[in-house]
């Protein structure tokens, strides 16, 4: 039951849109032509990637000890940070910078324009790539080069290689050098134009995808797309190689701070070391002291061990009194952090990392952004945020090293109380030789940092690796020819099929028999062909058109006149309004009964209008008008054929209404009534007059006719009206006129429920012998 519902659906479809196939076939074509041109004229993209490694610690990827212990200042990665990096506008401004992509030079032709990369006859350099201006208002200044003589004309003017002159763009001076490829003779004509390094940036950006793999990885791929894959290949390398420099720079800014710190508290170190060994010397020199007793020196380790903690805590406070200075006297500007040697507090390193990258943040988006931005604003706020907490964190420090120093001068007091005890001359020995062996212990101390700080430089490369370079595809990744092509078929297509099922879904005419069927009350008889003939072979025996003659056959076949039904002799042929062909349709079937040897009479009550009167040329003979105002006879009726009377119309009379009231219409059609076998009445349409129904009652058929096209579909409640209302009784519809769907007219009617006949059958050829005497 499904298959067969689907079957049913899919011939409904085909039935419908079958018959426009030329039109689908045609825009078919025209979209392929077009998706073609469209191809030709699409400047082919290619992809070009690579992928590194980022040493992300959350997602288990982090480098060995070793290189930990060489890299102190490098902060712990994030992939999804790193990939912002990477497509930052300061790395690919330097990826433009470094590549010389601010020029272009191509050569025009009529169809098409060729740009020029690494086959580029020369390469221009400007003297200020940041400093370029790009004039919209100017044309693309044309030159030659003469490899022979190392010149470029330009503007007439020649211009050696490797000579800066100025630029017709405005901004930086620029100048020609020579790139290898002599294969081009001094007349071939080149263009260039200089573009905004921040337009490049813009551009480069809107081609350039950077994600990683997936969520747990810790790869990074790089995609980009350029017509030239060579290009796009140095461009992603040089993205990379940028991106690690910026890395480095920023690791390297760090531990040369930290280095220079402790370069001046080495020399200041130095300074007080170099002061009390010249007083040792001063001393042993003047009281001739060697050796001091086991007490004295038991004493002076004692002290000594309590002054060297009590000068690392000072070197402590020290370091955290820079810092404190340095984020209260902060604003917001990027700049380096203080080292925290010798403070071991990772939560005070952690907090001032977070405020270092923080404040860079707020520069690289001061650059680009308003002041009063949102993303700005929450940069700035996670500063403010940073700053209390890290300097709550120092003042703590403070407060418990103030208290630490407070206690060791304490305890070293209660030694330097012994000390005094020994004679002056070995107090002041040892004192002396214990402010040296603090300030030793200190520079120790502060050569391993520096130690430490300058083997921080070395590993440069340690947080990013490569793993794939730059490789551009072998074919363009777009346009799409697939995609393309499939859109050019199938987009006209779709406006093919919703024009033609748009045309019929809303004409307010009558299209289909369902729409017949399903909006009227009366049953529907059947339907006639539109007939494509002059006005002068309408009727059935001036043409040689079996087909039409079969219709109006089986019309009268289903009205039970044609095979001699007792039930129906009377039928009245009416519209609702005019021009739906009901004289057509009652002429015919008047002539085909008659041409069937039954006696028929054919009225023409339609006395405004007179249709089935002009169809046989009758306007200048007596009528029903005449008869039914003067009297009634028979003998006005014109015999046509040899079985058909035709009862003309007569003069025009717009008091129809009486006549058909009168008792002489009785008369009259009783008479015809003996008279004949069957009789055939036209009469008015239906909305213009009450004739149809006050000679219903005399019929006993009534065929209202609508015509394919050209009824309106609120008539159909016309119709029902009188149906409902019990005017017109015992009736019927037939649909007139329909006419063949599609391009290609063929047939009668094809799509709407006609097909030409493929054949003769022996009926036609039966016709074919009545008709051939009247031709």
């Amino acid at each position: 039951m499904i298959n067969q519902k689907q079957q049913n659906l899919f011939h409904i479809i085909l039935q419908k849109f079958l018959p426009f196939w030329p039109l689908f076939l045609v825009l078919s074509l025209l979209g392929l032509i077009l998706a073609k041109a469209y191809i030709l004229k699409t400047v082919p993209y290619y992809e070009s990637t690579a992928a590194l490694i980022v040493n992300d610690e959350k997602k288990g990827v982090d480098q060995s000890q070793l290189m930990e212990s060489f890299n102190v200042f490098e902060a712990k990665k994030i992939v999804e940070n790193e990939i912002e990096v990477i497509k930052s506008r300061d790395v690919i401004e330097d990826v433009v910078i470094n590549l010389g992509l601010y020029s272009k030079i191509y050569s025009s032709s009529f169809f098409s324009e060729h740009e020029y990369y690494e086959n580029s006859p020369v390469k221009i350099v400007l003297q200020e790539p940041l400093r370029t201006i790009s004039k919209v208002d100017i044309e693309n200044p044309e030159f030659t080069v003469d490899y022979e003589k190392g010149l470029v004309v330009m503007n007439g003017e020649s211009v050696p290689f490797n000579t800066w002159v100025s630029n017709p763009y405005g901004g930086s001076a620029l100048k020609f050098l020579p790139n290898g490829f002599k294969k081009y003779n001094k007349d071939k004509t080149f263009n260039f134009n200089i573009v905004s390094s921040r337009v490049l940036v813009d551009q480069i950006l809107n081609n350039l995808y950077v994600g990683a793999t997936s969520k747990l990885a810790t790869v990074v791929r790089i995609y980009y797309y350029d017509p030239i894959p060579d290009r796009g290949n140095e461009i992603v390398n040089q993205i990379i190689e940028s991106y690690k420099r910026a890395t480095v720079t920023s690791q390297n800014s760090l531990a040369s701070n930290t280095l220079n710190f402790i370069d001046e508290r080495m020399g200041e170190v130095g300074k007080d070391l170099r002061s009390v060994e010249k007083d040792l010397e001063k001393y042993r020199s003047k009281e001739g002291v060697i050796n001091l007793g086991e007490q004295g020196n038991l004493y002076l380790r004692n002290v000594g061990d309590y002054d060297r903690r009590i000068g690392e805590i000072d070197l402590q406070l020290s370091v955290l009194n820079k810092v404190e200075k340095y984020v209260i006297s902060k604003n917001n500007n990027s700049g380096i952090v203080p080292s925290t040697l010798g403070v071991d507090d990772p939560i005070l390193s952690q907090l001032l990392q977070k405020l270092y990258d923080a404040e860079i943040e707020y520069g690289e988006l001061s650059k680009t952004t308003a002041e009063n931005n949102p993303l700005l604003t929450v940069v700035k706020n996670k500063i403010e945020n940073i700053r209390p907490s890290i300097l709550e964190n120092v003042r703590s420090q403070k407060s418990n090293l103030l208290a630490s120093k407070s206690s060791l001068s304490t305890n070293s007091g209660k030694y330097n109380e012994a000390l005094n005890i020994l004679p002056e001359q070995e107090r002041i020995f040892l004192e002396i030789n214990r402010r040296k062996k603090s300030i030793e212990d200190l520079y120790d101390f502060l050569v391993q940092k520096r130690e430490e700080t300058a083997l921080s430089f070395a590993p440069t490369m340690g947080n990013v690796r490569v793993i794939e370079k730059a490789q551009a595809s072998l074919k363009p990744v777009s346009p799409k020819k697939s995609l393309i092509y499939l859109i050019g078929l199938l987009l006209p297509l779709g406006l093919g099929l919703i024009w033609v099922a748009g045309k019929e879904l809303l004409s307010t005419k009558i299209l289909f028999r369902s729409d017949l069927e399903t909006e009227a009350f009366i049953p529907v008889l059947g339907e006639l062909a539109y007939v494509d003939k002059p006005k002068e072979e309408l009727l059935v025996y001036q043409h040689e058109d079996l087909f039409i003659v079969d219709q109006f056959r089986r019309l009268l076949t289903d009205l039970d006149l044609f095979d001699g039904g007792e039930m129906i002799k009377t039928v009245m042929i009416t519209s609702s309004i005019a021009g739906e062909g009901k004289s057509y349709i009652s002429s015919n079937l008047a002539v085909t009964m008659a041409l069937s040897g039954k006696k028929t009479a054919l009225i023409d009550m339609d006395l405004r209008m007179s249709g089935v009167t002009k169809l046989f040329h009758l306007e200048n003979e007596v009528g029903v008008s005449e008869v039914l105002l003067e009297g009634v006879q028979l003998n006005f009726g014109v015999q046509k054929l040899e079985n058909l009377t035709v009862f003309p119309a007569g003069a025009k009379n717009l008091n129809s209404s009486n006549l058909i009231t009168s008792e002489n219409w009785k008369e009259l059609i009783s008479k015809i009534k003996n008279e004949f076998d069957a009789i055939i009445i036209d009469t008015s349409p239906t909305t213009l007059v009450s004739d149809a129904p006050m000679l219903a009652k005399y019929v006993d058929k009534t065929v209202i006719v609508t015509r394919h096209d050209y009824t309106p579909k609120f008539i159909l409640q016309h119709i029902d009206e009188l149906f409902l209302r019990k005017k017109i009784n015992n009736s019927v519809i037939i649909f007139n006129g329909v006419k063949s769907r599609g391009i290609i007219k063929k047939g009668y009617g094809y799509g709407y429920g006609y097909e030409e006949p493929r054949e003769e059958n022996s009926l036609r050829r039966i016709l074919k012998k009545m008709l051939k005497p009247l031709r």
